[in-house]
């Protein structure tokens, strides 16, 4: 019995030891490589976490109520969607991830140990190569996505890159909160100003902008937090509420699209934003069903940047939940990002500077590019979540 405890604990510390090392830079190999590396090492960490002993009880949390709310309204939503087959592909897809991405992430909440410094030493070598291999996507215009991508077009092969640059943005908040307790933030502070000009001249400005958004999100939580607790609860609240009236009020005030927005997908993206919110208000309560921009086509207004008229995803996971779930969708998301965002407080208060900044990171990445429910997004969101989690310490003056 002890010997498959102690078997079963090295093999949680290996699925971590996966997890942190690979995720922050697998993404520079192959893009979608989140959506194999997560999975997996989901499965290691889950499996050795049961053979270890541990109690099934940190599985249960209010957070399935919501899941199962939200996986319940799409599946619904498939009775009306415009590609029943394509709706209930999705359905089942979203079926089998969550329970393994919200069973990592609820484990990574109890597994604060795990590995000791040789976790914490893989999660930062691992976001060091990644910071190397951004630096060798700028230097050469594709760095190892073309190199070992020989047919991409010259000018397309920098693009290859985007996700990795992405998620390696959304680790920050892991990487801070790791090197503070080895007393490393020299290097750390160093590592951002690195990252930050390799950004600046990195083809992913979505990731340029989250890397933005994360910097002046930590610095107000540290000088007025809570100003900035509210803004990123609530104002994102809002911002879920209001996205599609957001769209229109920025069509109504250039209804010409005189604008010169050709560059950084600007033009092409507020194309596809405005269609989709006129299109939403068609159908505002319940949406018109999940994965329904691809095959609409009779969109209200012309594309003056956005080639053709079929729309795989709005590149807005806001809208796209407004577009398939209407405002019912919309508020439960509302909901969930209130109680998510709120569950910060229950941290020490020197961990919510770098959670308040991951947050809205998130939030405004998830609202300008990648689809909502595209399988290395959703794998690669649970495994950020899943290894900050691991670095997050709880406030014991606050209640359970």
């Amino acid at each position: 019995m002890r010997e498959n405890q102690a078997t079963g604990e090295r093999v949680l510390t290996w699925g971590f030891l996966i997890l942190f090392s690979l995720l922050p830079f697998c993404g520079f190999i192959s893009p979608k490589s989140a959506s194999v590396v997560v999975p997996f090492a989901g499965l290691v960490i889950i499996s050795a976490y049961v053979g270890a002993g541990g109690s099934v009880g940190v599985l249960r949390s209010r957070v399935w109520i919501a899941v199962a709310a939200f996986i319940g309204l799409a599946a619904l939503s498939a009775l009306w969607a415009p590609d029943k087959e394509v709706a209930s592909d999705r359905v089942f897809k979203l079926l089998a991830f969550f329970p393994i991405g919200i069973s990592l992430c609820l484990i990574a909440n109890q597994c604060k140990d795990v590995g000791g410094d040789n976790a914490s030493k893989a999660l930062l070598a691992g976001f060091g190569l990644g910071v190397g291999f951004l630096a060798w996507a700028v230097l050469t215009a594709g760095g190892l996505f073309a190199l070992l991508n020989p047919g991409v077009p010259y000018f397309e092969a920098p693009s290859g890159n985007n996700r990795g640059a992405v998620i390696l943005v959304l680790l920050i908040a892991a990487v801070v909160l790791v090197t503070r307790r080895m007393a490393l933030l020299q290097w750390f502070w160093a590592t951002m100003v690195g990252l930050g000009g390799l950004l600046s001249f990195a083809a992913s400005q979505t990731a340029l902008l989250g890397f933005v958004i994360w910097v002046v999100v930590f610095a107000a939580a540290s000088l007025i937090p809570k100003l900035t607790r509210a803004l990123v609860i609530w104002g994102g609240a809002a911002f879920i509420l209001a996205q599609p009236f957001l769209v229109l009020g920025v069509e109504l005030m250039d209804p010409t699209r005189s604008l010169d927005l050709t560059s950084a997908s600007v033009g092409a993206r507020l194309d596809v934003w405005i269609a989709v919110a006129h299109k939403t208000m068609e159908a505002p309560f319940f949406g018109h069903g999940i994965e329904a921009t691809r095959s609409i086509t009779d969109w209200a207004n012309e594309f003056l940047y956005f080639g053709g008229r079929k729309v795989p995803h709005p590149h807005n996971g806001i809208l796209q939940i407004w577009i398939e779930l209407g405002l019912v969708g919309a508020t439960l998301a509302a909901l969930i990002w209130v109680t998510l965002t709120r569950w910060i407080d229950r941290l020490i208060r020197d961990d919510r500077p770098a959670l308040f900044a991951l947050s809205a990171c998130f939030l405004v990445v998830t609202g300008i590019s990648h689809g909502l429910w595209q399988s290395w997004w959703l794998w690669g969101v649970f495994g950020v979540a899943a290894v900050t989690l691991t670095q997050v310490r709880q406030d014991t003056g606050t209640p359970s």
